[in-house]
This record gives structure tokens, sequence and C-alpha cells, in this order.
């Protein structure tokens, strides 16, 4: 005799309720596993954003190589060693030149700011370090051949010396030299520390920075990095190409995110142990899942015999049991979802701070290794129910 999907749902609620602390406990296992494994993804999306956002602070990755060399001519990375690296190391998203100016003060009006972080850069640095133009524009090829008095700011120098008066086309004195601001570029860290108050920043041309230096070519290029993953093999590949090319000279490579890359490789460590004790967690429910399913067959053998007897197929009176294991998972693991859901806002919001939104990814991904333990775990035991000897069963053997 078939049961109908009402009746079905009906039964499994009947026998799940006439035990209610085989029950209990069976779910408890399941909400103890599941909250592992959501808590788990839940610290993981967490860290990940933490380290996302003090990415989007910075620059792109990037490194900067300084090569050295006692009694030797000093080294100028042309265009032609600037294409050589990168044909060495596909991993490289862009390298820009990158001069700096020391003692600079800059002027408008009165208003002097002598703290100021000023470079010159080739065409491409835009690329290098992702930075977005927030007004007007970057650098442009006639800038670099006409030498321009151009420049441009960040926001940080912009407050300091216009307040909230808009900056483009505003003439400032960069030690006497008059330049024309031409865009505004938000501001980051320039060397990925995260400490003490912004300090403004200008770029000009690196043709005429050159020219206010001088002449003097400071041979530094900033290389930017088309993925954090990568860092630490191009990292290697660079210093052995640098290596190849400089034969004799001292090397020094410098990156901007180094620490955080140290700190994403002990996230990933952590990550990697609480997820395994997540997974034990399920299992332990899975356990429970299996002994509950074992105890209901030997209990129920009566039953089972009398409805095979009168045209119970197998599959249906697996789907019995099965429906149960489910049943209890389900409850388990929404609990426990829910649960660590509002566990996780409350700490977030009022023990310490940190990015956190509910993802219905992560709550997927937790239930289903919720159903995917409880219907394995009884699936074995519900198989069993297909091999019981139908006169044996009625006679309750």
């Amino acid at each position: 005799m078939a049961l109908s999907p009402l009746d079905l749902s009906l039964t499994t609620l009947r026998d799940l309720t006439g035990n209610w602390v085989r029950s209990g406990l069976t779910a408890l296992g399941i909400f103890m596993g599941v909250a592992a494994v959501n808590a788990t993804l839940n610290i993981d999306t967490i860290a990940n954003r933490v380290l996302q956002e003090r990415l989007e602070a910075r620059d792109n990755p990037n490194i900067t190589p300084w090569v050295y060399g006692r009694d030797r001519p000093p080294v100028e990375f042309d265009a032609a060693a600037i294409a050589a690296i990168e044909r060495a190391v596909p991993t490289i998203l862009s390298i820009s030149r990158v001069s700096r100016l020391w003692g600079v003060e800059v002027q408008y009006q009165g208003i002097i700011a002598d703290s100021v972080n000023a470079l010159g850069v080739s065409e491409n640095y835009q690329r290098t370090t992702g930075r977005q133009v927030l007004a007007g524009r970057f650098f442009e090829p006639e800038d670099f051949n006409a030498f321009r008095p151009v420049t441009v700011i960040d926001t940080v120098l912009a407050q300091q010396l216009f307040q909230d008066a808009p900056p483009l086309g505003q003439g400032i004195f960069i030690n006497g030299t008059r330049f024309t601001v031409v865009g505004l570029i938000e501001n980051k860290n320039l060397y990925g520390s995260e400490e003490g108050e912004p300090t403004g920043s200008l770029w000009m041309p690196e043709p005429y920075a050159n020219l206010l230096q001088g002449g003097y070519a400071w041979g530094q290029i900033q290389i930017a990095l088309g993925n954090l993953d990568h860092y630490e093999a191009t990292y290697d590949a660079i210093e052995a190409q640098l290596q190849v090319m400089f034969p004799g000279y001292e090397l020094y490579l410098d990156g901007n995110v180094e620490d955080l890359v140290e700190e994403e490789q002990r996230q990933r460590a952590s990550i990697r142990v609480l997820k395994a004790v997540g997974l034990l967690a399920l299992v332990i429910g899975g356990v429970g899942i299996a002994n509950i399913t074992i105890a209901a067959i030997m209990e129920r053998t009566r039953e089972i015999g009398l409805r095979r007897a009168i045209g119970a197929t197998d599959l249906e009176i697996m789907a019995q049991f099965i429906a149960e294991a489910a049943l209890l998972s389900l409850i388990g693991g929404t609990t426990a979802v829910g649960t660590v859901h509002l566990l996780t806002k409350v700490a977030t919001t009022t023990v310490f701070e940190a990015p956190y939104e509910f993802h219905w990814r992560d709550a997927a991904l937790s239930m289903g290794a919720a159903f995917g333990v409880g219907v394995g775990a009884s699936f074995l035991p519900a198989l069993r129910v297909t091999r019981i000897d139908v006169v044996q069963a009625l006679r309750g053997e």
C-alpha cells in the first residue's frame, strides 16, 4: 500500500515525536555540526572582506626592486629593460617608472603644504596603481612629450590647499615653479602603512620631474601584480630575472602587501583547521542519524513486515526512514544557521567592528552539508530494510 506525500509526512512526524529525547539529541548533533561549518564560513567571509578593504586602501599589489652596484654605473630601467621583465614574468599586470622628489614645498595663495609626497611618474602609472581619477584627468602623452607643467593631486592635498573649492585648473607652486592642476585622484597608502594621518600627494610627468631634479633620474620601477595569489611566485620570478639582467649588482625587493600576504596565509591555515573541526562535528551528527535509523528499524520491524505484506515497495519503506533523517537535518541545520547569524551579527556590532552580511551561499552550503550527512548516514541502515524477510518481520524477528 503506497503512502501519499501527506501520509509520509504525518508518519514521519509521528515517529519522531514518539521519542523526543532521541530525536532531540540527533538534531542537536546536526545543529552543532552545521553551526561549526556555518561559523567557519562566516569567519572566512569576514576575514576576506577585511583583507579586501585593506587592499582597496592601498595601491594595486606591487613590488619595487632596488638595484645597487658598487663601483658600477647606476641602473636605468628604460623601455627595453621593462619589456624584458614583462616577457619573463607573465603574471605582471603593469610596470611604471617612479621618481620621488625630496624637500617639496607646495603653495597656493599663501597656504603652504610642506609634508607632501611628490612623485614623477611614467604614462602607465595609473594602471599600475589602480587609482581612480575623481575629477579631471590623468596625464596624457602630450604632457610628457611637451614637458607640460601639469600635476595631479589627491583628495588630502586638495583639502589642505583648496578646502571645499574645486582644484581643477588652479595654479599651484611646487618649489617655486607654477603647475596647473589637471586631475583629482583618490588618496591611498603609498607604502602599505595604515597608521597615522594620511599625507597629501601629488604627481607630475616624469620628464618634468627629472627636469626639476637637475636631470638626475632615479632608477626605480613599480611592478604591479594581476593577482595577490601570485605574489610570492611573481616576487621570486622578478628577483631571478633581475639577477640575470644585472649580474654583480645587489638586489632588494620591497612590496606594499607583504604583511597582507602573510596574514592571508595564516588566515587560510586557521580556516582549514576550523573546517576540519566543523566536518568532524557533522560526522558525529551523521553517526547519530545512523543510530536513530537503526533503532527505528529494530523497533518497527513488525510494522515494516506488515507494510511490505500489503504491497509497500522497498523504495517507499526506505523513503520513510530517509525522510525522518532529512527532517531532523532540516530542523537542526536551520536552527544552527539562524543562531550563528544572530550571534555573528551581535559580535560584529557590539564586541568588535567587522564587515558582516548574511550570505545565502554560505547558508546553502551549510544546509547542503547537513542534508548530505543526514541523508547519507540514514541511507545504508534504510537499505537494510529491503533485505528483511517479510515472514520473520511479521513475527518480530
